[in-house]
C-alpha cells in the first residue's frame, strides 16, 4: 500500500475525532455538517479500498459523542445507532433498492419523517415511571442527565394510560431533545438582557443546557422533545411497525413528529422528501433532513445494522442555503437591553426566497475568529434555515485594501446612539451601552412592548418606535396612553427630504390599539413589561396563579419558592453526611443531626404548601431528606419578578398604571374554570386558523375548563382542524375523534 495512503488516513481518523469532540462533546462545532459527512464519506471510502486500514479505533466504527466528564455513565440496554446519510437523491433510491434486494419476497413500505437538528436522547420507564434518561454517547453508553430531563416539561414523567394495568414493565422510548425557535428567541433575548454571550443556534442551546451540571439552571431552558423510536420493550404493546409505535408514543403521552408520510416505492418517499422541504420552514424546531425508514419491523430484524448504523434507514440531508456576496460594511445595532452587535451591510443577495442584505455577525470576538473583514467576499448561509449569518471568507478573493473591524476604533468608545460610553464586561462577550436613556433601547422596548405576542399595538414597529422617541412624544411605553391623535398623524417616517407622514388612519389604528390593550390580560402585560428573566411562558403561568400586578408584587406563592430554595441550600451546607462538608466532631454531628431534621420538616410543609396550592409537584420522597420536587417558576424567576417590582422602576411603573386606571386581571388557579363547556375534554388543533393563531385557540380551550395535546389518539375528544388539517384529520376520522371548523368551535363558547 502506498504510504501516502496511510497517512491520509491517519489525517482524517485525527481530523475526524477533533470534530467528533468539538461537535458533540465541546458543543462547539468549527465546520458545517456539509463539510463533515464530506471527510467522513473519504474515510469510509479509504476504508472499503483498503480494509487493512478499518481499525477498532477508527471514526467509522463507533457512533461518536463519548460521555462527559460530570454525569454517571449508564448502558443502554439496546444500543442507540446514528443512522447513514445522503445529500442525493440517487442514493436514497439506491439505498431502496439494496434493502429490496435483501427482501426480495416482501412488498415494502417506507415511513418517512422530519430529521429534528437535536439532541439524541433515550427515556427509560418503568412499571410507567420514568426512572433514567440518558444521551447517546458512543452508541452503547452515554451521560445520565435524568435530573435535566426532568426540567423539561413536554416529558411525562409517567407514561399516560386509561388503564394503569395495561403499562409496560419496561418502555424506552427515544427522540431528540431541541429547543424551539420560539424559546430560542426568548432565551437570547433574556441572556442579551443578562449581558450573557448569545447561543449561536437552537442546537448549541440546546447541547450547552443538557450539560448543565446544575438542573436548576436546565429548568430556566425552553428545552422540548420530538420521539420518534424505541429502545426496550418489556410486557408492553405490540409494535409491529412504525405507524404503530407513533400511535403508542402518542398514547402515552409524547410529542411525534408533526407530519409522517407512509410510502410505498421510491418515487413516493423522493415526493415526501421535496414536500417536507418545502413546509419544514413553518415547524417550530429547526430541521436539517428527512429520515427514511422501513415501516415494518419484522423486516428490519431480518436483515438488521452494520456496526454502526441500522440497514433499514438513512437519513436524507437538506443542504442549507448559501450565497456568495461582498461585505460593503459593518454597523452597530443597540438592542434594547444596551447590547451592541455587529450587523454586515451586504451587497444584496437572493437567499432561500428572500434577498438577503443584512446578516449578523453577533460579536467582535467571532468577527476575529473567522477574520472577517470590510472589502471582503463573504458566504451567507441562513442558520437554522431562518436567521442569516456569515459563514466565513473566500481569502482567495480579499482585496488588498479589506479593512479589519474594531469595535473601540468604529465606536469611538461611544455608543453610535446616544454618544453614551460602552463597556465589555471581561467575564462576557457582548459590548453594552450603560446610559439607560439611550434612545435605541428606549425605542426598543417601545417596540417589544407593542410586539405581537405582547401587547399586540398595531402599526407600532421599529420605524415608528425611533420616531417616537426620536421626536420626544415619548420617553417610555406608558406615554403611548397619553398620545393624542393631533400628536400622531402629522409624525414624519422619513426626513426633511423625503418626507412619509405617519397619517390619520394608522395613528386611529394605533390609538385603539393602545385602548385595547388596556383590558389585556396579566400574562400580556407581564411580558410587555420587559421584567428580567420573565418570558411569555413564565409571564403565562404568573397570570394563572395570581389575581392582578398587586397580588404578583407581593406574592405569597414567589415568597415560598424563594423560602423553598434557600431552605434546601442551608440542607445541602448542613447535611450531616455530606462528603465535602464532614463534621469535625461527635458534638457538631449531633447538632447538625437535629438542625437538618428540622429542616426536612420545614422544608416538607413548604412544598406540602406549594403542592396544595397546585403550584409544585414532589416527585419523589426521600425519607429522612429532602423531598425531591418540581415548581412551577423557579427561584431565579421569583427572585427577579420580586425585585423588579420593589426597584424604583417597578414601583414607578406601578404607580403609573395606577394613574391611567390599568389594572391587569390574573386568572388566579383558586378559581379555575371547572364548569367551562370544554371541561374535562382534550383538543389537538391542526391546520391554518383563518381567524385567530393557536395560541388564541388554546387560552379560549384553557378558559373554557379544556385542555390541549399534540398527537391524537383515542383519548382526544375533539380535532380542531384549520384549512391544510394533513394527517391529524385523517387519523381523528379514524378513531371517530368529532372534528370541529372554526366556526363550529366558535359557536359553541359564544
Amino acid at each position: 500500500m502506498d504510504n501516502s495512503i496511510k497517512q491520509r488516513h491517519a489525517s482524517l481518523v485525527e481530523e475526524i475525532v477533533r470534530h467528533d469532540r468539538a461537535y458533540y462533546v465541546d458543543a462547539q462545532p468549527v465546520i458545517s455538517d456539509q463539510d463533515y459527512d464530506r471527510l467522513y464519506r473519504e474515510l469510509l471510502d479509504l476504508e472499503s479500498k483498503h480494509p487493512e486500514l478499518s481499525i477498532s479505533d477508527s471514526p467509522s466504527q463507533r457512533v461518536g459523542g463519548e460521555p462527559l466528564d460530570g454525569f454517571d455513565t449508564v448502558q443502554h440496554a439496546l444500543p442507540m445507532m446514528s443512522l447513514d446519510n445522503t445529500y442525493s437523491q440517487d442514493e436514497v433510491r439506491d439505498f431502496i433498492d439494496r434493502v429490496q434486494k435483501l427482501l426480495p419476497d416482501e412488498s415494502l413500505d417506507w415511513i418517512v419523517e422530519p430529521k429534528a437538528d437535536g439532541i439524541a436522547i433515550s427515556l427509560r420507564y418503568e412499571d410507567g415511571q420514568f426512572t433514567f434518561g440518558a444521551t447517546r454517547g458512543d452508541g452503547f453508553s452515554g451521560d445520565d442527565v435524568t435530573k435535566n430531563l426532568r426540567t423539561i416539561r413536554s416529558i411525562p414523567l409517567r407514561l399516560q394510560s386509561n388503564n394503569e394495568g395495561e403499562l409496560p414493565s419496561v418502555f424506552e422510548a427515544r427522540g431528540e431533545v431541541i429547543m424551539t425557535r420560539s424559546g430560542f428567541k426568548k432565551l437570547n433575548s433574556i441572556r442579551e438582557s443578562d449581558g450573557e454571550p448569545l447561543f449561536a443556534n437552537p442546537r448549541n442551546a440546546t447541547a450547552g443546557s443538557l450539560k448543565q451540571l446544575d438542573s436548576t439552571l436546565v429548568s430556566k431552558r425552553p428545552l422540548d422533545i420530538v420521539l420518534y423510536g424505541n429502545g426496550e420493550v418489556i410486557n408492553g404493546p405490540k409494535l409491529n411497525s412504525q405507524c404503530i409505535l407513533f400511535d403508542v408514543l402518542g398514547e402515552f403521552g409524547f410529542r411525534t413528529p408533526e407530519h409522517i408520510w407512509h410510502c410505498s416505492s421510491s418515487e413516493m418517499v423522493i415526493s415526501a422528501i421535496e414536500e417536507l422541504d418545502r413546509i419544514r420552514g413553518s415547524f417550530d424546531y429547526d430541521t436539517d433532513g428527512a429520515v427514511i425508514k422501513l415501516n415494518r419491523f419484522d423486516l428490519r430484524d431480518r436483515i438488521g445494522a452494520t456496526a454502526k448504523a441500522p440497514r433499514w434507514a438513512m437519513a436524507y440531508k437538506y443542504a442549507p442555503e448559501q450565497a456568495q456576496t461582498r461585505l460593503n460594511s459593518i454597523t452597530i445595532q443597540v438592542g434594547r437591553t444596551g447590547t451592541l452587535t455587529p450587523v454586515a451591510e451586504l451587497e444584496p443577495v437572493f437567499l432561500d426566497g428572500s434577498t438577503i442584505s443584512r446578516a449578523t455577525l453577533h460579536n467582535d470576538e467571532e468577527i476575529f475568529r473567522k477574520d472577517i473583514r470590510v472589502g471582503d467576499t463573504v458566504i451567507v448561509e441562513k442558520r437554522g434555515d431562518v436567521i442569516p449569518g456569515v459563514i466565513s471568507v473566500v481569502k482567495d478573493l480579499r482585496p488588498p485594501n479589506a479593512k479589519p473591524f474594531e469595535m473601540l476604533f468604529v465606536t469611538g468608545n461611544k455608543c453610535p446612539a446616544c454618544g453614551g460610553t460602552i463597556q465589555k464586561d471581561e467575564e462576557f462577550v457582548a459590548w453594552r451601552c450603560v446610559n439607560q436613556d439611550c434612545p435605541a433601547q428606549a425605542a426598543q422596548r417601545l417596540e417589544h412592548f407593542g410586539a405581537r405576542t405582547a401587547l399586540d399595538i398595531e402599526c407600532l414597529g421599529d420605524i415608528v418606535s425611533d420616531k417616537l422617541i426620536e421626536s420626544n412624544l415619548v420617553f417610555g411605553p406608558l406615554d403611548l396612553f397619553d398620545l393624542t391623535l393631533e400628536q400622531l398623524a402629522p409624525l414624519n417616517l422619513g426626513n426633511a427630504d423625503e418626507p412619509r407622514i405617519f397619517g390619520k388612519k394608522n395613528a386611529i389604528k394605533l390609538m385603539d390599539s393602545v385602548k385595547r390593550s388596556r383590558k389585556m390580560g396579566l400574562d400580556k402585560w407581564l411580558f410587555a413589561l420587559a421584567i428580567p428573566e420573565l418570558g411569555r411562558t413564565t409571564a403565562s403561568v404568573l397570570f394563572k396563579f395570581h389575581k392582578d400586578l398587586a397580588g404578583l408584587a407581593n406574592s405569597e406563592i414567589l415568597n415560598k419558592v424563594i423560602k423553598l430554595d434557600e431552605l434546601t441550600g442551608m440542607a445541602v451546607r448542613i447535611n450531616p453526611r455530606s462528603r465535602k462538608n464532614k463534621p469535625t466532631s461527635e458534638a457538631e454531628k449531633t447538632k447538625r443531626e437535629n438542625d437538618y431534621s428540622q429542616l426536612v420538616d420545614e422544608i416538607s410543609r413548604v412544598a406540602e404548601c406549594l403542592v396544595k396550592l397546585g403550584f409544585a409537584s414532589i416527585t419523589k420522597l426521600n425519607g429522612n431528606h429532602p423531598p425531591n420536587y418540581t415548581t412551577e417558576v423557579g427561584p431565579s424567576v421569583a427572585r427577579s419578578v420580586l425585585a423588579w417590582f420593589g426597584s424604583e422602576k417597578g414601583c414607578e411603573t406601578l404607580a403609573r398604571l395606577v394613574e391611567l386606571g390599568i389594572d391587569p386581571k390574573g386568572a388566579d388557579s383558586s378559581q379555575s374554570n371547572n364548569k367551562g363547556v370544554f371541561a374535562g375534554k382534550t383538543f389537538v388543533i391542526t391546520g391554518t386558523l383563518s381567524g385567530m393563531s393557536r395560541e388564541e385557540a388554546k387560552a379560549k380551550i384553557e378558559a373554557n375548563g379544556g385542555k390541549t395535546t399534540n398527537s391524537v389518539s383515542k383519548n382526544t375528544d375533539y380535532l380542531l382542524a384549520g384549512e391544510k388539517a394533513g394527517s391529524k384529520l385523517s387519523k381523528a376520522e379514524l378513531l371517530g375523534v368529532s372534528v370541529l371548523d372554526e366556526i363550529g368551535f366558535l359557536s359553541q363558547i359564544d
